[in-house]
């Protein structure tokens, strides 16, 4: 019950000087924009609602900061439920030559500056964190592992570039040769590289979803030949909609809810319930769609809530786990099919719907 959220990733600009690769080696780290910060912000609510654990990569970890706040970051990675592995390479191309490489961004230098950056921000006890986080996952890490998924992409990746002609003609690819490139399609290069290192890594770290940016979609669907449908994470803001329940991004963004009514939500019984719900369904969207948008409510269930049912369960449904459901379904029936409006309706709802976040969020306009 794992996403590999690669969003931060293909956050490469392009600079006056040409295009700007590494946001870390060269250059200006680029600092979030509010409308990025938002976006970013979204995403990772949406994932921590709907799954157990987050995965970044080591390249994703200055960002994921940023957006969540020091503290925020400092107690997910505690709990274990914010998962670094070491990114070990990202595509670059040398200065005054057009070969392509992949540079191996395991490199104490790299850190050093994320390091040093962290220290400015938020000061050295957040720094001397983070250089324990750096130490703790290169001692993890599984360079000869990671080597080969990196090789399966790149190769995924030539193919892309120098075969597929439905991907050739979406990027306007003139290049025949990924080693003989000429500048214009140095961005289309490393692009293609970081979707398929995406795609392989969640193939083989088993994660159930896999956040890309938005263009990346795009190119799966040129590659297979098939129309990208909307993923839970995008999905997630149209429920919440559905529901009355305020934008958290905007909410958690202007300091009116925090990390701790996120892991509030997460903890209670039917956080978890939701959770495995999703899983055992395969993250299936039409279903949940059918079952949060179709109007249907259990007025047994609505009884159960009336008893106390709701908290009753934060308090003791956890320990017992799946019993919990399989005993609940002997009571009202289908009782499983009805987490997903049980939790929106009865949990985010009662936490995050509420007459003091409205009035604040209507305080900022």
């Amino acid at each position: 019950m794992a996403v590999l959220f690669d969003s931060f990733s293909y956050r490469i600009k392009e600079v006056e000087s040409g295009i700007c690769y590494d946001r870390w080696h060269f250059g200006k780290y680029p600092e979030l924009t509010m409308p990025e910060h938002l976006y970013y912000l979204n995403r990772v609510i949406n994932c921590l609602l709907t799954h157990d654990k987050i995965i970044i990569r080591t390249d994703s970890l200055e960002e994921i900061i940023d957006v969540l706040g020091f503290e925020a970051f400092r107690l997910l990675y505690e709990r274990q439920e914010l998962v670094i592995i070491d990114n070990w390479w990202f595509p670059a191309f040398m200065i005054g030559n057009e070969n392509l490489l992949f540079m191996n961004m395991h490199k104490s230098n790299y850190y050093d500056k994320v390091i040093e950056r962290i220290n400015n921000k938020y000061g050295f006890q957040a720094s001397l964190f983070i250089k324990q986080v750096f130490e703790k996952v290169t001692s993890d890490s599984e360079s000869e592992e990671y080597v080969y998924w990196d090789h399966i992409a790149q190769e995924n990746m030539y193919e892309d570039f120098t075969i597929n002609n439905q991907i050739r003609t979406y990027l306007n690819i003139e290049s025949e040769n990924i080693l003989d490139i000429n500048e214009k399609d140095t961005w289309s290069a490393v692009r293609l590289c970081l979707f398929e290192r995406s795609i392989v890594w969640g193939s083989y770290l088993q994660t159930d979803e896999i956040i890309l940016e938005d263009e990346a979609k795009y190119y799966f669907m040129q590659k297979n030949n098939l129309i990208p449908e909307q993923t839970l994470n995008d999905r997630m803001n149209k429920y919440l909609f559905a529901r009355n329940i305020p934008n958290l991004s905007l909410l958690y963004y202007n300091k009116i809810i925090d990390i701790k009514k996120i892991i509030q939500v997460r903890d209670h019984a039917f956080g978890g319930f939701y959770r495995d719900w999703l899983q055992s369904n395969n993250y299936n969207i039409n279903e949940l769609e059918r079952i949060l948008l179709g109007g249907n409510s259990s007025s047994q269930a609505e009884k159960w809530f009336r008893w106390g049912l709701v908290s009753v369960t934060g308090l003791i449904l956890p320990a017992v786990g799946g019993l919990a459901v399989s005993l609940l379904n002997e009571k009202i029936p289908s009782f499983s099919q009805k987490i997903p409006n049980i939790f929106f309706d009865h949990v985010l709802s009662q936490v995050f719907n509420t007459r003091k976040n409205r009035n604040a969020l209507l305080a900022l306009k």
